[in-house]
């Protein structure tokens, strides 16, 4: 009998209508390499496999979703922001069930934009696409590493927030960044927003700080850390070929951790749905 490690296809999605719209999630640590890209597109990519339809909005003006994917469009979030267009102008279809809403530096003149908004200008992407997302399970955002009116647009537009963590002293103070950042959201603009999870990301399970890291996630924030994504070469070397680690190597190590984490999100919208029915 063959052995063999499971595949993201082996939780196929339910065949489940979705009135609530998708779930929405954005990926945000203010710190950067914290693992937010790697995390967002094979998160994503990782869904659409198992069947799910899946839209990645990259809210970063570097514009590392696209790069990662191998994909990009003359269309972009600043053209949905700025000029109105429709997400159908803008998308682009990255691989089967997973689209993307691209970025570049045009981002920055969105950035401008908002900035001189009288009003509204926390919940401008909201506006935009809250109408607009009924084709998808799930929307993933990519968020920038920095507390930005796009991000901003970003939480308050998502229903839900994972933190990747990197296990390290720096990135324990950045998580406390973004709870501040919550806790002015869930006040001042009044948009509950949870946390979904907290995810440690370059786990090395051969030095000390990393369990140190965990140990310390955990001891604020209890089950809410899900299982860290390992240290891994080859989730590095993915995007330099365009792949997904699914397709780049899906043996690996960090292959396996994403799987996991892919698995653990299907539950969690399965309940959403349920809670909902």
């Amino acid at each position: 009998m063959e052995c063999r490690k499971p595949s993201v296809s082996d939780y196929r999605r339910r065949a489940v209508k979705n009135d609530e719209g998708a779930m929405r999630i954005a990926v945000l640590n203010q710190k950067g390499g914290t693992g937010k890209t790697t995390t967002t597109v094979n998160v994503g990519a990782g869904l659409a496999e198992a069947g799910y339809r899946v839209l990645i909005i990259d809210v970063d003006s570097q514009g590392h979703v696209g790069v990662s994917l191998g994909v990009g469009g003359k269309k972009t979030l600043y053209h949905v922001l700025v000029e109105e267009a429709s997400l159908d102008e803008c998308i682009v279809s990255a691989r089967p069930n997973l689209d993307i809403l691209p970025a570049d530096d045009t981002l920055a003149s969105a950035e401008i934009f908002l900035a001189r908004l009288d009003d509204g200008r926390d919940k401008l992407l909201r506006k935009r696409l809250l109408d607009q997302q009924q084709d998808y399970d799930f929307v993933l955002l990519d968020c920038g590493p920095s507390l930005s009116l796009l991000n901003m647009n970003a939480l308050t537009f998502a229903e839900h927030l994972i933190v990747p963590v990197a296990c390290d002293f720096l990135s324990l103070v950045g998580v406390k960044q973004v709870m501040k950042t919550l806790k002015n959201i869930n006040r001042v603009l009044m948009h509950p927003i949870s946390i979904l999870g907290i995810l440690p990301t370059f786990y090395d399970m051969r030095n000390n700080i990393s369990d140190e890291a965990v140990k310390t996630l955990k001891g604020h924030f209890h089950d809410k850390v899900l299982p860290p994504v390992r240290v891994n070469t080859r989730l590095k070397e993915a995007p330099s070929e365009e792949q997904t680690i699914f397709e780049y190597a899906p043996e690996s190590r960090g292959a396996t951790d994403y799987r996991r984490l892919v698995k653990w999100l299907v539950k969690q919208q399965e309940r959403r749905l349920q809670a909902t029915a």
